[in-house]
């Protein structure tokens, strides 16, 4: 979504939503959230076209903490400043991110070309590259230990920031910045004691923020940025907080504009009108323009009114939908497919105007024009009343999103036949209009009614993966750039093509490069690991958000990381830990140290002590690829196993570590020494009632009711002696002796393959290799285009993983056999694929098959064929299916579903039982 165009609409839609900021009239605000990035950009680059402009590390440094003080004094956050800098991004984020990389490159570089073509003399000094403004690089490893010694500074010195909670998530912990805010207020949401009058302020650049934002359903949210200026031309940006003029945009006022906007709708729609669904549909109809995952939708440009538009259709349609969308960050897909249709109107009426120059166009050059399109789709129109016939439920929004109009052109024979010239000229156009479209951009031969239905899941599949991002939190994480040689150099593209999609500026162009396959990618860095320098491997790394506050009984020296420039933290007085994520434990050492000095061992000993060694160091080098150097001492330790409460006599109550009762043996050089880190949700547990408030819920782990939840009573009067009042849910247990006895009823048969050859008509080796992986590559054997090998085969079995489908496929011993269903689904692809099938019969010595060898003669488009079944095969339902272990036993689906019927009976006899 472009910053300025959305910032610009939203400004002139919603008056006096944001305002200038003057310290003597901010609000209170209890926490205050940087978006980091934004400040770093700019303090170290804040002129991109000056290609003289040179700037020292110390000096980013200094600016960056410059303006955090400034940003810091004027907000004022009475409870918690949070700092955020983007670590890795989700792989769906990497495109646009590499984009930008690009371009900025792609920029760079012409600059200085063209201020040495005109003579110029440019500073010998390296360029700052922001492209180093990226998680990992020595540029963000040296920024981040540099922002860590200016908090301990501030939290020492400056009497504002010691009554503060605050939070640093640096560019190790993976995620977006602004993510990372919003999955820390999730989280506060989530607590029992949280305060829903807590006043928020974000800091950022993006215009995603105002739909973070809401998305938080808060109350009280406001956003800080830079004043943004609309149209002129490009200036140089304003370094000095001092000298900027900041904005403060009020998320509380928006959401009462929202309301305003679409009041109209409380006496249109028969269920309840909720202003927070209300939000969260807006939130969804803003994605239909762009953001930073997807293109917008064709033709729906901010500056054209798409917002407008994307508004009035939902006024128009919600009263028919019986409910909102966008239901808590999870799509209604009748609701969105109803909405999509309605507004697919737009399409028509756009391209109304589109064929009015075209017919003007036509009146000047003649007919040549309009009647080559028009030839291309003739036969496609002669023939789609025929073909065109209500489809399953599967191909519903493809039709609905893209073709809905097209149904009207061929609703009746009749009318079809008494349309004039011209509207069989506009139809026609029409379709291969929207044809064009999707050869154009997504580089297809054939736009088939599979390929549209498959384009419009994948485009409902994004929207579903933003909301999940939006609401809910991530869902992906983690040089080869250059060298001719590299496995993946054709990620990394000297030059590349942009596609201005609409747009009319070209830094809202989508570059065109190709998105990176994480496993060719992390392939392709296994074999550099080892290169690694001790500081690369480092910075290779995630780690934690750092929590810090003022503590006065802590005092110590806390070094400077660039002496020269900063000097060290003389009193420093904070205190920090490490937030732990969940299921890790980290090992604490006491005073207690191990043994440094031997003086004399037996022969018996002294064997005992070399096979130890020589066992340990082994299992390094095979295992983690570590070399141990000579070993001095070996340190016997029990591992930790985990952490149990123990309650004291007089009712107070202790974390005490468990170890396991098995010593092991480390040796010494490989042991981390004082290591102190605590878990913040066990640190205020200190009585029996902190540990259970009333109205908690509990497990059961004693008998009788192992596993059953329980609710914590009122124990005042008991929980002097250790103990508490609960009361537990006693659930009834199905019965499933009698589906025991008949299950194999209910079991999925299989049969050796030379039964299902001989049901079919094949040969077993066909009934094989079907089932598992076929390659077919572009062009013959002979003269092969290109190395790219598409895969048909059904992939119902992996014999180097040794994993089957269930329901379709086991491995019993060495042995495969195949369902029912497998064999329905080998028949199926055998009455598609004739051809096919009697090729590889003839030829079962070859590994990879070609579509020309396949499908010879002019007339025929091995290309076409092999995407066509490409196409079935992802729209199968069996290609969703899950694999699984054959060593694992699973039960099939018909059992699964006894049993639930029997746990709902068991259900509803319990609660017949309560009445």
């Amino acid at each position: 979504m472009g910053v300025p165009k959305f910032y610009r609409w939203i400004s002139e839609r919603y008056p006096c939503l944001s305002e200038v900021v003057k310290e003597h009239q901010i609000p209170e605000f209890d926490n205050l959230y940087l978006d980091m990035n934004g400040i770093i950009h700019q303090c170290s680059h804040p002129n991109d076209d000056d290609v003289h402009f040179r700037i020292s590390d110390d000096k980013i440094f200094t600016d960056i903490f410059h303006y955090l003080e400034v940003l810091f004094r004027i907000i004022k956050p009475r409870k918690v400043f949070f700092m955020a800098v983007d670590g890795v991004a989700p792989r769906a984020k990497m495109n646009q991110q590499r984009g930008r990389r690009f371009r900025s490159a792609k920029e760079a570089e012409d600059k200085i070309k063209k201020a040495i073509e005109k003579g110029e003399t440019l500073p010998t000094e390296a360029r700052f590259d922001s492209n180093c403004i990226t998680p990992g690089t020595e540029f963000m490893a040296r920024l981040h230990e540099h922002l860590k010694y200016f908090v301990n500074m501030k939290i020492s010195t400056d009497k504002s920031w010691q009554g503060v909670t605050i939070y640093f998530s640096g560019h190790e912990t993976p995620g977006e910045g602004e993510h990372k805010i919003m999955e820390f207020i999730r989280s506060e949401k989530a607590k029992p004691d949280h305060d829903p009058n807590t006043r928020h302020c974000l800091y950022g650049l993006d215009a995603d923020l105002i739909m973070l934002g809401l998305t938080s359903h808060e109350a009280h949210f406001s956003l800080l940025r830079e004043e943004v200026r609309f149209g002129g031309k490009k200036t140089q940006r304003v370094c000095a907080p001092e000298e900027t003029t900041f904005h403060l945009l009020h998320l509380s006022l928006m959401r009462e504009y929202i309301d305003y906007e679409f009041s109209v709708l409380k006496a249109k729609i028969t269920f309840k009108y909720d202003i927070e669904r209300i939000i969260d549909d807006w939130i969804l109809m803003g994605f239909l323009v762009g953001n930073d995952f997807i293109p917008h939708l064709p033709h729906l440009h901010i500056n054209h009114d798409a917002l407008p538009l994307l508004y009035g259709t939902y006024i128009t349609i919600l009263p028919e939908l019986g409910g909102y969308i966008n239901e808590s960050g999870h799509l209604n897909l009748p609701r969105f497919e109803k909405y999509l249709v309605k507004l697919s109107d737009f399409d028509r009426e756009h391209f109304s105007e589109v064929f009015v120059d075209l017919k003007w166009f036509e009146s000047k050059v003649g007919n040549k024009y309009l009647n080559e399109a028009a030839g291309v789709a003739a036969e496609e129109a002669k023939n789609y009343k025929e073909k065109k016939k209500p489809k399953g439920q599967e191909n519903s929004v493809c039709w609905a999103a893209l073709d809905k109009n097209e149904s009207a052109v061929v609703a009746s024979k009749d009318n079809l036949e008494d349309e004039t010239e011209d509207d069989d000229l506009f139809e026609t156009e029409f379709r291969q209009y929207k044809r064009t479209y999707y050869m154009t951009k997504m580089g297809v031969d054939v736009v088939s009614d599979d390929f549209l239905a498959d384009q419009a899941a994948c485009y409902v599949q994004a929207i579903q993966w933003i909301l999940h991002y939006y609401y809910h939190g991530v869902q992906s994480w983690s040089h080869l750039m250059t060298s001719e040689d590299s496995p993946i150099i054709e990620y990394y593209p000297p030059d590349f093509k942009t596609d201005l999609n609409g747009k009319q500026q070209e830094w809202e162009a989508v570059v065109l490069i190709p998105f990176i396959d994480e496993k060719r990618l992390l392939e392709a860095m296994e074999t550099c690991n080892h290169s690694l320098k001790k500081e690369e491997r480092k910075r290779n790394q995630h780690s934690e958000c750092l929590m810090c506050w003022y503590d006065r009984d802590t005092e110590f020296t806390y070094p400077s990381p660039w002496p020269e420039k900063f000097p060290a933290i003389e009193r420093c007085c904070t205190r920090f830990y490490l937030e732990e994520p969940p299921g890790t434990q980290k090992l604490y050492l006491g005073r207690t140290v191990p043994p440094s000095k031997v003086i004399h061992l037996g022969d018996k000993e002294q064997s005992n002590w070399t096979k130890e060694v020589q066992g340990i160091s082994e299992h390094y080098l095979r295992r983690k690829g570590i070399i141990i150097n000579e070993t001095s001492a070996v340190v016997y330790a029990q591992l930790l196993t985990g952490r149990k409460y123990q309650i004291s006599q007089n009712g107070e109550v202790r974390l005490e570590k468990q170890w396991s009762k098995q010593v092991l043996p480390f040796v010494y050089q490989t042991i981390v020494k004082d290591i102190r880190a605590f878990d913040s949700r066990f640190s205020n547990i200190k009585t029996l009632d902190d540990l259970f408030p009333p109205r908690s819920v509990v497990f059961m782990l004693g008998t009788p009711y192992y596993g059953c939840t329980g609710e914590v009573q009122d124990s005042g009067d008991v929980i002097t002696e250790g103990r508490i009042r609960v009361v537990f849910s006693i659930p009834c247990e199905p019965n499933l002796d009698a589906l025991i006895q008949n299950q194999h009823k209910y079991s999925i048969k299989y049969n050796p393959g030379y039964v299902l050859a001989s049901r079919l008509g094949v040969s077993g080796y066909l009934v094989s290799r079907f089932t598992g992986s076929i390659f077919i590559g572009r062009g013959s054997r002979r003269n092969p285009h290109g190395d790219h090998k598409a895969n048909v085969g059904l992939n119902l079995k992996f014999n180097k993983k040794n994993e089957e489908v269930p329901g379709y496929t086991k491995k019993v011993g060495s042995e495969w056999m195949y369902s029912s269903a497998a064999e329905q689904l080998l028949a199926e692809y055998l009455e598609r694929a004739p051809e096919l099938f009697s090729y590889i019969a003839k030829n079962s010595q070859e590994d990879v098959f070609y579509e020309d060898d396949i499908w010879p003669g002019e007339n025929e488009n091995g290309a076409e064929k092999v995407q066509e079944i490409i196409t079935w095969l992802k729209g199968h339902p069996v290609s969703t299916l899950s694999r699984s272990s054959c060593d694992l036993q699973i039960l099939d689906a018909a059992i699964v579903e006894k049993i639930e019927e029997e746990v709902e009976k068991c259900k509803v006899s319990a609660l017949n039982n309560n009445y």
